[in-house]
């Protein structure tokens, strides 16, 4: 069993992280997905335009396609007669209709919008200049064929989706989501569902982190609620053997059920344990092997709320490392504390928080939300933080 003192000594939130990532190397992983699934996944390799873009002059305006130099001088006060004519050539005096998607017709080398001109009998009057290449795009003009749309490495969009379907391609290579094994640990744990008596809580941290490998870009998976006992621990921690990413809730800290640190010592190697987080100071990382596997382990306390703020600030870490996924980037807004939020020295206090207007109202991380309006995080430094200081609010969720 750990001594109670490891947690003298903590290791700050940021070289936790750095020695953790160090040791976890993405993915390599690949396969082809149609584009109907492709949101938000990680293309695996650059994508090479199989052909111009657009691939013909493409008017991107309903009117009139005309030569430029017909329109010279045109204005509501000096018109000009240009007749209408029905094929697919554009010659000087003469003009073919149009529309958004239109090819420009040869010959035409500028579009009149329908509002810049007036149909009269047999052709229209032209009520404005139409300089040369007006209101279509030449072919090509966006992307040539052979160049590079997008680079390896890329979270795609939905606008990025379109591009690829409007350039032909039904599939698209990325790689494959980080597999994630979530293991909710407890003797006082029972079923979801179930009656929970005196001493028994319905198991809950299991299903959040899931959620959260899940919103962090995870393929998750939950093992069934492990006993406190060591060798049933085990055989879970090695069924993780077979994932990219091991997430254990409970067992952390340094009471007498608390087997997780021995464990993944006695399994592999236990990077850090014990973080200047506030709540969850008990975290820990590692990796466990076997047979030439090497698997990333994330050990959080079983309080609720200490599990929260070490998925965000670590799980989180460890797949988008994993699955080649850009930075998380979340909006934010200057707001000022409505009480005081006590930390600890070098310690990084993270806490809930109701937003009302220019005031951060702080909440319980998981606990009730019955008031309207929007909730985010606040991240504090240093000990002691008074009610009236600003800070800054993040909406992690």
């Amino acid at each position: 069993m750990p001594d109670v003192n490891i947690f003298i000594k903590l290791t700050s939130v940021e070289d936790a992280l750095k020695i953790f990532l160090d040791t976890i190397s993405p993915i390599g992983r690949k396969y082809m997905v149609e584009l109907e699934y492709a949101d938000n996944r990680v293309l695996a390799s650059d994508i090479i335009a199989p052909k111009d873009y657009p691939h013909y002059d493409q008017c991107f305006m309903d009117g009139y396609a005309v030569v430029a130099g017909d329109t010279q001088g045109c204005s509501q006060a000096r018109p000009k007669f240009l007749a209408l004519t029905d094929g697919s050539r554009v010659s000087p005096g003469r003009c073919v209709q149009v529309h958004t998607g239109s090819a420009l017709p040869e010959g035409a080398d500028a579009v009149v919008r329908l509002e810049d001109a007036e149909v009269v009998a047999g052709g229209i009057r032209v009520l404005a200049e139409a300089p040369g290449g007006q209101f279509f795009t030449p072919r090509g003009n966006v992307v040539k064929k052979g160049e590079t749309v997008f680079i390896e490495g890329r979270q795609l969009k939905p606008t990025d989706i379109a591009m690829l379907a409007t350039l032909g391609l039904t599939e698209v290579e990325v790689y494959e989501r980080p597999k994630v094994l979530v293991i909710p640990t407890g003797d006082e744990l029972i079923e979801r569902g179930k009656e929970a008596g005196p001493g028994a809580v319905n198991e809950s941290n299991g299903l959040m982190c899931y959620l959260y490998a899940r919103r962090f870009g995870g393929k998750a998976s939950v093992w069934d609620i492990v006993p406190d006992d060591a060798e049933k621990l085990k055989d879970a921690l090695r069924a993780g053997l077979k994932y990219d990413l091991i997430v254990t809730s409970g067992g952390s800290s340094v009471g007498k059920r608390d087997y997780m640190r021995e464990l993944v010592e006695s399994m592999g190697t236990v990077l850090v344990h014990g973080v200047g987080l506030k709540p969850g100071r008990p975290t820990g990382m590692g990796y466990i092997e076997e047979g030439g596997r090497r698997v990333p382990i994330v050990f959080l306390p079983g309080f609720p709320d200490a599990c929260a703020v070490g998925a965000m600030a670590f799980v989180s870490q460890a797949i988008r490392m994993l699955g080649h996924y850009p930075p998380l980037k979340y909006p934010s807004g200057r707001r000022k504390l409505s009480a005081k939020i006590k930390t600890f020295a070098g310690a990084k206090a993270v806490s809930k928080v109701l937003v009302r207007g220019d005031e951060a109202i702080p909440v319980s991380t998981v606990g009730p939300s019955p008031y309207p309006g929007e909730y985010a995080y606040v991240v504090l430094v240093g000990e002691g933080h008074e009610a009236g200081e600003e800070t800054e609010a993040i909406y992690y969720e």
